[in-house]
């Protein structure tokens, strides 16, 4: 059937039948069943059924675990029961299952008998779990018109044995499907804050919003009952109701965040300043449906009657034993708003009189929503179990002659751990038994002929069948142990093993314990984690990845890890800790990033490709490189740290490692300049310098350089150093006019003022010497630096922690040229950087005065741009 409201039933005959008498070899398995269930009759009293009456049956009803037998009073509570079928026009060709649901009686029944065990859904609640298998026993069975038998969890096998069984018409022997629920949608990310106040005439653009998780796998559907009828002459055909549990819907996707709003443009300014207009940023992406669970397997139904019953029954009767249909997956989150664009920058009054407003500047534009994604994938249908249907011939007299035979009655706990001792309790049991795990032998341990006690094999959790093997092959009844997961401990390659349970994400994981299975989910801080892989019934591995919940520390991120079984069955909860991710900055203005906003800087480029890279990590940064920086050799001066936008000799380089605040070992990556302050850019550039540039870089790159890196190895003995290199300033394709102003803006030439220059000073002669000085600088700076790296390297020996990156800024991306990769100066000395007027309060608020004042205003020429800033990062990553 592929819908169970208003569908059909199977009608079963001889053709479709398994069928097996003394001539076949599955007698054997028929006469070892009647043997077993002869001998829990025998333990609750019962040693002929000749005597025990006739059990009257009508209604809804609902087995109880252990064994009802005739009484004037068979009730023992009501309840009510959902999610079951009933079945119409029984008998008839086309009967069908309809839902249905109600109040029902539920029969008393002798235990055989009740124990306390941990629930698998709570294991920190004790609740009374019967075990799964009920018996009616009666010499007649009488089941009357429209009755409907109910098996409600944990029962999971009704066996009925009687010497005469009636059925009215419209019986129906089916199931309660448990309610499972869909794992809840995750909550939307929240919306990033906008983005700052914009310092250019072009607008910083807002936070694109947290891209949204995978919805939850669904649980997978719980496999129908097993039912058995043992019985010497039947009248009438119920309908079976066996079919698996559908699998549970996946769990939507997580909502894609929205994307923050943009900053406010610029306010108006009086010297250079325009207003601006602001973009916003991208929506986050949806997450992906959850996968939906798996169906559940079809039941069993097993009839042994003598041949004459046989012939008459396999007529025709009613049955589904199909397994349930995969759950659907999860519907996508839906993805997040492009968040709203930035505001006109607010307008000022100029001197002359005149309203600096918008003028034709507009608002940022909304930002792009995230993308949509796909649905989970459907769960697996579940099976149809080999040989579901059978009817067996048996003799009548080995019906009656069988009673002293052993079985099991209970197994404490049903609820178990791998390594845990459990105690089959029942009778008749041997010295030579042996307890039987889905047909696997396990090592017994304690043996008497009413206990054997086993200890749990490592194997897969969730539900499995005990049995007990005698000597001569003859097997017990069946009962249910289920093996609940546990995490042990977490393992993870190059684990350093003074840190127990400390991780890193973006590498595989292995957690191991006990009781994990195939379809197990992986959860760390409640977020599902990819590329889960059962190794073992002892091992899980998947991938790291860091959740979005995690809370910020620098120190360790503290999650907790959970294995959760298919059926929804968590494990245990393990803490962890989440490796992060540090990096230090030292050095001059080409590391602090002059003249950018924090967004654009190389070395946040290079944080954010070390968080995609290691799925998601924590990444902190500790920035002490400023602007005007020099090595400091042997220079004892200081002065307090200013605005690193401020052009300032202090604190040295060298002051700079000393001035790092943290554990020194927990840094995982340097990214250092230095060496063209001490050099000083103004002599490089002055072409009437008659300074040789040689020993000064020699001194300063090579020199000056070792002693740093010596400085900076023995202090961050983990970290790996990257040492970037230098470009050539301004080259031959280096506007001329615009060359002459950069000149008077570095106070190299005196022939202009701020507001007004006069151009034509330079000959070609002086814009020759220019260029070569510049690109000699680039090529020794290089070939200096290179060769301090690989001597410092040397003299350590051991692993190389020290890298030159050079960001290969070539004479064509010089400031002033047609594709700048610095930036240079408009003709009218304002500068071409984002952050001038903020760096403008900075200067003022450092005392900077004359000369220093106008270089400071301009600090950003001749430091990398944003496409700079990118080269510099481009140069990193193949070392990180």
């Amino acid at each position: 059937m592929s819908k169970m409201s208003g569908s059909v039933l199977n009608p079963v005959s001889l053709e479709s039948l398994s069928i097996s008498s003394k001539s076949v070899a599955v007698a054997a398995s028929s006469q070892d069943r009647m043997q077993y269930h002869k001998a829990v009759l025998e333990a609750a009293g019962i040693s002929s059924l000749s005597s025990l009456g006739a059990l009257q049956l009508s209604g809804n009803l609902i087995p109880q675990a252990g064994l009802t037998k005739p009484s004037s009073d068979l009730i023992a509570a009501t309840t009510y029961f959902q999610s079951a079928y009933k079945a119409k026009n029984t008998g008839a060709i086309n009967s069908v299952l309809e839902p249905f649901g109600g109040q029902a009686s539920v029969l008393k029944a002798v235990p055989i008998p009740s124990q306390t065990v941990f629930a698998a859904s709570s294991p920190s609640i004790t609740s009374q779990i019967n075990i799964d298998t009920a018996y009616w026993v009666a010499t007649e069975i009488n089941i009357q018109d429209n009755t409907t038998v109910v098996l409600k969890q944990p029962q999971r096998y009704l066996i009925l044995i009687a010497e005469k069984i009636t059925v009215g018409q419209n019986v129906t022997f089916t199931w309660e499907r448990p309610t499972k629920a869909s794992p809840a949608k995750p909550w939307k990310p929240a919306t990033p804050s906008q983005a700052p106040t914009s310092s250019t005439l072009t607008g910083i653009n807002g936070t694109n919003g947290i891209h949204a998780v995978k919805g939850g796998r669904g649980p997978d559907g719980h496999s129908a009952p097993e039912i058995e009828l043992w019985v010497l002459e039947m009248n009438g055909r119920p309908a079976f109701d066996l079919r698996g549990q559908d699998g549970t819907r996946g769990g939507d996707g997580q909502d894609g965040g929205n994307g923050g709003q943009g900053g406010r443009g610029k306010p108006a300014q009086l010297d250079w300043s325009g207003f601006c207009k602001s973009g916003a940023g991208a929506g986050g992406n949806a997450g992906p449906g959850g996968d939906g669970g798996n169906g559940g397997n079809g039941g069993r139904l097993y009839i042994y009657a003598p041949q004459t019953v046989i012939n008459s029954y396999i007529l025709g009767f009613d049955v589904t034993v199909e397994g349930g249909r995969g759950g659907a997956g999860g519907q996508p989150g839906y993805p997040g708003n492009g968040g709203e664009g930035g505001p006109v920058g607010t307008s000022v009054k100029a001197n002359f009189g005149a309203i600096c407003g918008p003028g034709p500047r507009t608002a940022g534009a909304r930002g792009p929503n995230g993308y949509y994604a796909s649905p989970g994938l459907t769960g697996s249908d579940g099976i149809k179990l080999t040989d579901p249907i059978r009817i067996s011939i048996i003799d009548s007299d080995d019906f009656e002659r069988k009673w002293t035979e052993p079985a099991i009655f209970e197994a404490n706990p049903a609820y178990a751990f791998a390594e845990e001792n459990v105690t089959l309790e029942g009778k008749r049991f041997t010295k030579t038994d042996v307890v039987l795990i889905d047909g696997a032998p396990v090592k017994t341990m304690i043996y008497s002929d009413t206990a054997l006690q086993f200890s749990v094999p490592f194997i897969n959790g969730g539900q499995h069948t005990l049995q007990v093997r005698q000597e001569d092959g003859t097997l017990s009844n069946k009962i249910s142990l289920y093996i609940k997961p546990k995490i042990y401990s977490v393992e993870q390659e190059n684990m350093n093993k003074d840190y127990p349970n400390r991780v890193s994400p973006g590498k595989k994981v292995t957690l191991t314990g006990s009781g994990f299975a195939d379809n197990a989910i992986v959860r760390i801080h409640g977020q599902d984690m990819p590329d889960v892989r059962l190794l073992s019934p002892t091992q899980l591995e998947f991938t790291l990845v860091r959740p979005n919940t995690v809370a910020d520390n620098a120190s360790g991120e503290q999650v907790t890890a959970q294995v959760v079984l298919a059926d929804g069955t968590p494990s245990n909860t393990q803490d962890l800790v989440l490796d992060t991710f540090h990096m230090l900055v030292l050095g001059d203005s080409v590391s602090w990033g002059q003249g950018l906003g924090p967004h654009e800087k190389h070395f946040t480029l290079v944080g954010n490709a070390v968080k995609s890279r290691l799925g998601n990590i924590g990444s902190y940064t500790q920035v002490l490189a400023h602007s005007g920086a020099i090595i400091g050799h042997e220079d004892t001066a200081s002065n307090p740290a200013w605005d690193g936008e401020v052009p300032n000799s202090y604190p040295t380089i060298l002051q700079q490692v000393d001035l790092f605040v943290g554990e020194p070992d927990k840094v995982d990556l340097i990214i250092i300049d230095g060496g063209i302050n001490d050099v000083n850019l103004r002599v490089v550039l002055n072409p009437f310098s008659n300074t040789e540039l040689t020993p000064l870089h020699r001194q300063y790159f090579l020199d000056d350089a070792k002693v740093l890196l010596d400085k900076v190895h023995a202090t961050f003995k983990k970290a790996k150093i990257i040492i970037t290199g230098y470009y050539p300033p301004v080259t031959e394709h280096s506007d001329l006019t615009a060359v002459e102003v950069l000149l008077i803006a570095l106070g190299i030439a005196t022939q202009g003022i701020p507001g007004g220059v006069t151009s034509g000073f330079l000959t070609k002669h002086h814009l020759d010497i220019i260029h070569d000085r510049s690109l000699q600088l680039a090529s020794e700076s290089k070939s200096f630096l290179q060769q301090a790296v690989d001597e410092t390297n040397a003299e350590k020996g051991g692993e190389t922690r020290i890298f030159f990156a050079d960001p290969n800024i070539g004479p064509e991306h010089a400031a002033l040229t047609d594709d700048p990769y610095l930036f240079g100066i408009n003709l009218d000395l304002s500068p071409q950087d984002l952050i001038a007027a903020e760096r403008l309060v900075s200067c003022i608020e450092a005392g900077c005065t004359g000369m220093d004042f106008e270089i400071c205003k301009r600090a950003s020429i001749g430091h990398p741009n944003q496409k700079g800033a990118q080269a510099y990062a481009n140069a990193i990553y193949p070392f990180l």
